[in-house]
C-alpha cells in the first residue's frame, strides 16, 4: 500500500486554476518579451541510442514533456504527443521526453508500449529538471510540458497531461513560416 501511495503522490493532473486551487495554474503562456531561456538539458537517451541535447534543436519549436512509466496521465497523453510530433515535424516541431524512472528498463518498456516516436532523456535523479528557472513549473508531479520557441525561450508550460488539440493550439503560432 505504501508503494502505491508513493507512486500516486508524484503523479498529478491539476484541474483548477491557481486562484481556486491555491497553486500554480495548469497552463501558463508567456508573452515574447517575458520569455526566459530554456536551460540546456542533455544526456543519455532512454532507448540507448546515444545522447540528446536541447541545444542541438535550436531553431525548432521544442515540446519538452516530463514523464514516468508509473504515471497514468503520462501514459494517456503519450500517443497524442507522438501524433503531434509526426504531424508537425516537417514544419519545425520536435517533441523530447524527460524520463524520471530509476529503472531505464521500465522507461524503455513504456516507450515500446506507447510506441513513442520521439526521443527521451533518462533523468532518474531529476538533475535536468533542476536546471529549470524557479517558478516556471512545479517539477514534483508528472506529467508536465514545456514549450520552447525557436529562439530557445520558454513560451508556455502545462502542468498535468496535455491533449493534442491544446498542444497544437500552443505550438502552431510558434512554428517557423
Amino acid at each position: 500500500m505504501a508503494i502505491l501511495l508513493v507512486a500516486v503522490a508524484g503523479c498529478s493532473t491539476p484541474t483548477l486554476p491557481a486562484d481556486e486551487a491555491g497553486g500554480p495554474a495548469p497552463l501558463k503562456s508567456y508573452d515574447r518579451a517575458d520569455r526566459v531561456a530554456m536551460p540546456e538539458m542533455a544526456g543519455e537517451r532512454v532507448d540507448g541510442d546515444g545522447r540528446l541535447s536541447l541545444t542541438e534543436l535550436r531553431g525548432k519549436v521544442v515540446v519538452v514533456n516530463a514523464w514516468a512509466s508509473w504515471c497514468g496521465p503520462c501514459r494517456a497523453e503519450a500517443p497524442g504527443l507522438s501524433r503531434v510530433h509526426e504531424e508537425l515535424r516537417d514544419e519545425g516541431l520536435r517533441v523530447v521526453g524527460v524520463n524520471a524512472d530509476v529503472s531505464v528498463g521500465d522507461a524503455r518498456a513504456f516507450e515500446e508500449d506507447a510506441e513513442l516516436v520521439y526521443p527521451s532523456l533518462h533523468d532518474p535523479q531529476g538533475r535536468q529538471l533542476l536546471r529549470l528557472p524557479k517558478g516556471v513549473v512545479n517539477t514534483t508531479g508528472y506529467p508536465f510540458t514545456i514549450i520552447v520557441d525557436t529562439e530557445g525561450r520558454i513560451a508556455a508550460t502545462r502542468i498535468g497531461a496535455i491533449g493534442e488539440t491544446e498542444l497544437k493550439r500552443l505550438v502552431t503560432p510558434l512554428l517557423p513560416t
